[in-house]
């Protein structure tokens, strides 16, 4: 039997992000703070089509990342990251990994922007740099530079807005070429504007619609435009605490002493 038999190649799965943030369609997906490779499997029977691994705030060393992009690519689902910082050796590594989509904190120049866009793509786009990543291992790859162009098509760039420094240049931000989204770092964004743990003050929302507004202005999606997702953390707690509130005791063979008995416990 050929042992490619049962190889996935991640290039011909879709990105549904990349397509999502230029197609403005609806896509679904959940946002992980901890390494949990079983948890992808579990929840891509919820309809998703991404999963969102926070590199920044979360506990993923590069083995963690690894294993989430193995299940996820065997449901065919987009992963994208988070990074902890924009420097091209951490970006490399991420994508090496095969993360599909890189989410860009704290961009405050278009130095920044572009930092991030070189490190992301090959070229003639970026400078990427070559190495050996998986899945392909430097095997089965090919006429390297078919290869190359297949990767730029297949990765996504999202820069995230947290100051004012970068709400000023969103509409320039968005011209890049190669930045696919933006997104606002909304609890960040209100404390460098004054009003600490106040996302929802109104000078902060006020400066996300203007931003917002050329953003659109110059042809680019911001995230909330398309992307539904839900923090792990709250799908654990919310649905313990919705099923074992609904939680109705069953009685496996119907025993009417059973039944009293466990009438009688749920009453205490």
């Amino acid at each position: 039997m050929n042992n490619d038999t049962f190889h996935i190649d991640p290039l011909k799965i879709p990105n549904h992000v990349k397509r999502a943030a230029a197609s403005g369609d609806a896509i679904r997906g959940v946002h992980l703070t901890f390494p949990a490779p079983t948890v992808i499997e579990v929840l891509s029977a919820a309809d998703l089509q991404f999963i969102y691994i926070d590199g920044e705030h979360g506990c993923f060393d590069g083995r963690d990342i690894e294993a989430a992009c193995m299940a996820a690519e065997r449901h065919r689902l987009t992963l994208i990251a988070r990074v902890p910082d924009l420097s091209a050796g951490t970006i490399t590594r991420f994508m090496d990994r095969g993360v599909k989509g890189i989410v860009a904190p704290h961009i405050e120049t278009l130095k920044d922007a572009r930092q991030v866009v070189n490190a992301a793509y090959f070229g003639p786009i970026g400078a990427r740099s070559f190495g050996a990543g998986r899945p392909e291992h430097g095997m089965r790859i090919g006429d390297r530079t078919t290869y190359m162009q297949a990767c730029n098509d297949a990765v996504s760039v999202c820069l995230m807005l947290e100051s004012r420094a970068g709400l000023a240049l969103a509409g320039e931000l968005a011209a890049i070429e190669g930045v696919d989204y933006l997104s606002f770092g909304m609890l960040d964004l209100a404390q460098d504007m004054g009003h600490p743990g106040r996302a929802d003050h109104p000078e902060v929302k006020a400066a996300v619609a203007d931003a917002t507004r050329r953003i659109v202005a110059s042809g680019k999606r911001v995230r909330e435009h398309f992307m539904k997702y839900v923090w792990i953390n709250e799908v654990i707690v919310s649905g313990a605490r919705q099923m074992l509130d609904n939680w109705t005791a069953t009685v496996p063979y119907g025993g009417t002493e059973a039944a009293a008995l466990a009438t009688a416990g749920a009453a205490r």
